[in-house]
C-alpha cells in the first residue's frame, strides 16, 4: 500500500483494478459487483486509516457513486456516445446508447432514458435523477465515440442488415451503429399472402390492394417506391410524400398503417407540417428512421420551413429539449404526410417546391370500407414479410415524379403563392398590351379580398418582384419586363378599353373626364405616356412570313 492515497484515488483505483479481473465471459451479478467493490474499498480505506495514526480518518461508502456506476457501466456494457453530426461537430451534441443484443431491439443502439437507468439502478436501488445525470455526463469521457451507419445499401430490419446492394442479409454487430430498425423479419422470396374474408366473400392480397388505390399505373409504382424509401433512411431522396385528397376514405390513412407497421414501434415518429416551426416537438426525431403523419390540421399556416426542409435533405438542425442541452442533430430518414388540404406555407422558394412529391389520392371508397384491412391484414407478419421482400428487391435509388404529381405539384405552387395564383389566373384576362406596376399590384389587391378575403396583401415591391420572378421563370405565360427600373413609352398600348378596371372596382383607374354610364368609355383611360410595367409578347409576322415575338 502506498504511503499515502487520496480518498478519491481510493474509490477509483479499486474499482478500476476490481473490474479489470472480470471475465467477460462470466459477468458477476450486479448485487455481486456492488458487493465486491464496496468491500474492496473499504477493506483499502480500513488499512488505510489504521496506519494513519490520530489524523482524520477517511469515511467508508455505505453505497456506489455515480462516478463508479459510470465505470460499470463503461467496462461492462456495450455503450458507445454516437457522433450526432460528424468529425467537427461539438462533444455536447452526441448520444449516449447501449447496444441491445437480444429482445425487440437486438441489434440496435438505444438511447432513451428509461433503458440507461435502468442498467444503473441496478447497482444503486435508490438511485436519484440528479445521481443518474452525473453518471450519463461522466460516461461521455469514458465510452468510444462511434459514427451512425450511413451506408445506404445497409438497411436494419428485424432479423439481421440488409445489404441493398448484393441482396444479402448480415448478422447484427455492434460495429454497424443502427438506432433503429424495421420490426419485421426479412425473408426470402415468401410466397404473395392471400386472404378470404367469409362475411363479405372477398380476396384480399397486398399487390391488388395497391393497385386500387390509383388508376394511375405511374402513381402505383410511386407508392411501391414510397414504402421502400421508408426502410431506407441513408438515401438522400431530398424529396417528401404529400399524400393529398380533399375527401376522406381514399386509401390514405390505410397506407399509413402499412407504413407504420411496415417500420415499427419505435422507429418512425409521427410529426406534423405545422410542428417543424415550433419548439421541443422535434425530439422523436432522434429515436425514428421516418416521419409518418396521417392527419394534418386543415388551414395550419407555417411560418418557417427552415427545419422541414433541412429533415426532408438530411441537414443539420438544431433540436431543443425540454430540461436538456438542445442539441445539433442530423436527421436521416423519410418523410410521408397525409393532406385532405394544401398547406399553407411561408417559403415560396424553389428549393421548398424542389423537396415535394405530391401524391393524388382520387378514388373514394366510401360505401365500400373495410376495415379489417387496417385492422388486421396490414398487420399479418406474412403481409408484412412479402412488402418488405417485394420493395428491398427493388432497384432505385431517387424517387419517380409522375406527370400527375408534376400537375399537383404546379396547383400547389398556385396555391400557397397568391402571387403566382394572380399571374396565372388574372393576366389572361388583360386586354391591354402593357400593364404599369401600380394598376397590376391595385388588381392584385382587389382580387385577393375577393378569392381569399382573410389573405394579407404582400407588400408593392414584394409584389413586383414575385411577379418578375414568375415571368422569368416561365416565358410562355407571354409577358415579359424590359427592366424593372425602365420608363416604357406606353404609345398605343393601353388604348383599348381594360374592363378588368370595372370587374374589380379599380376607381384609380377609371376614366374620370367621362360622366357617363358607358362602361366601354368607363374602361377607356388616358395613361402617363412613360411608366414602369410589363409589356405582352407580341407574335408578328417577319417579312419572310415567319413568326417572331
Amino acid at each position: 500500500m502506498p504511503t499515502y492515497m487520496t480518498y478519491n484515488q481510493i474509490l477509483r483505483d479499486q474499482t478500476r483494478d476490481y473490474l479489470a479481473t472480470i471475465n467477460p465471459a462470466r459477468v458477476p451479478s450486479p448485487d455481486e459487483i456492488e458487493f465486491d467493490i464496496l468491500h474492496k474499498v473499504a477493506s483499502y480505506i480500513d488499512a488505510a486509516n489504521a496506519v494513519s495514526g490520530s489524523g482524520q480518518k477517511m469515511r467508508t461508502p455505505k453505497a456506489l457513486l455515480p462516478a463508479q456506476i459510470a465505470e460499470i457501466m463503461a467496462r461492462l456494457y456495450p455503450i458507445r456516445r454516437i457522433r450526432a453530426v460528424g468529425e467537427n461537430a461539438s462533444e455536447d451534441n452526441d448520444i449516449i446508447a447501449v447496444y441491445c443484443d437480444q429482445g425487440e431491439n437486438a441489434g440496435i443502439y438505444v438511447n432513451n432514458d428509461t433503458t440507461l437507468f435502468s442498467i444503473a439502478k441496478q447497482y444503486k436501488y435508490d438511485l436519484r435523477q440528479r445521481e443518474f445525470e452525473e453518471i450519463m455526463y461522466i460516461l461521455r469521457g469514458l465510452v468510444p465515440a462511434v459514427k451512425q451507419a450511413t451506408d445506404p445499401d445497409l438497411i436494419a430490419v428485424n432479423n439481421g442488415i440488409f445489404n441493398y446492394k448484393t441482396k444479402q442479409l448480415m448478422p447484427f454487430s455492434p460495429d454497424y451503429i443502427f438506432t433503429s430498425k424495421s420490426r419485421v423479419n426479412y425473408v426470402v422470396n415468401p410466397p404473395l399472402p392471400v386472404y378470404h374474408n367469409p362475411d363479405d366473400n372477398t380476396d384480399w392480397d397486398v399487390e391488388s390492394w395497391i393497385r386500387e388505390l390509383s388508376d394511375d399505373p405511374e402513381i402505383v409504382n410511386s407508392i411501391w417506391e414510397i414504402l421502400g424509401a421508408i426502410l431506407r433512411p441513408h438515401v438522400r431522396w431530398n424529396k417528401a410524400a404529400w399524400l393529398y385528397s380533399t375527401s376522406g376514405n381514399n386509401g390514405k390513412g390505410t397506407l399509413c398503417e402499412l407504413m407504420r407497421s411496415l417500420v415499427g414501434r419505435g422507429s418512425y415518429a409521427s410529426i406534423p407540417i405545422a410542428d417543424f416551426g415550433k419548439d421541443f416537438l422535434l425530439e422523436p426525431l432522434i429515436r425514428s428512421q421516418a416521419i409518418i403523419v396521417d392527419e394534418n390540421d386543415v388551414g395550419q399556416y407555417l411560418d418557417r420551413a427552415a427545419n422541414l426542409k433541412a429533415v426532408i435533405t438530411n441537414d443539420v438542425i438544431q433540436i431543443n429539449r425540454k430540461f436538456k442541452t438542445p442539441i445539433a442533430y442530423q436527421f436521416y430518414g423519410f418523410m410521408v404526410q397525409c393532406l385532405n388540404e394544401m398547406p399553407r406555407v411561408k417559403d415560396r422558394s424553389d428549393s421548398f417546391y424542389r423537396r415535394q412529391l405530391f401524391i393524388p389520392f382520387e378514388k373514394c371508397f366510401t360505401g365500400r370500407e373495410r376495415r379489417y384491412i387496417k385492422n388486421d391484414y396490414l398487420h399479418r407478419q406474412d403481409t408484412l414479410e412479402y412488402v418488405l421482400w417485394r420493395v428491398l428487391n427493388m432497384n432505385y435509388y431517387t424517387l419517380s415524379e409522375p406527370e400527375a404529381c408534376r400537375a399537383a405539384l404546379a396547383e400547389y405552387k398556385e396555391y400557397n403563392d397568391p402571387v403566382r395564383q394572380f399571374v396565372s389566373e388574372m393576366l389572361p384576362q388583360c386586354v391591354w398590351d402593357f400593364l404599369p406596376f401600380k394598376f397590376l399590384y391595385d388588381l392584385y389587391k382587389s382580387w385577393l379580398r375577393e378569392v381569399s378575403p382573410a389573405g394579407t396583401p404582400v407588400g408593392k415591391t414584394t409584389f413586383t418582384n414575385e411577379l418578375l420572378a414568375h415571368l422569368k421563370e416561365d416565358p410562355s405565360i407571354g409577358w415579359y419586363c424590359e427592366g424593372k427600373c425602365k420608363n416604357v413609352r406606353v404609345g398605343h398600348m393601353m388604348d383599348k378599353p381594360e374592363p378588368l378596371i370595372i370587374q374589380y372596382e379599380l376607381n384609380n383607374w377609371k376614366n374620370n373626364a367621362y360622366r357617363g354610364n358607358d362602361m366601354t368609355m368607363i374602361c377607356t383611360t388616358t395613361p402617363k405616356q412613360y411608366q414602369y410595367g410589363i409589356r405582352r409578347m407580341l407574335v408578328v409576322q417577319n417579312t419572310q412570313g415567319q413568326e417572331a415575338v
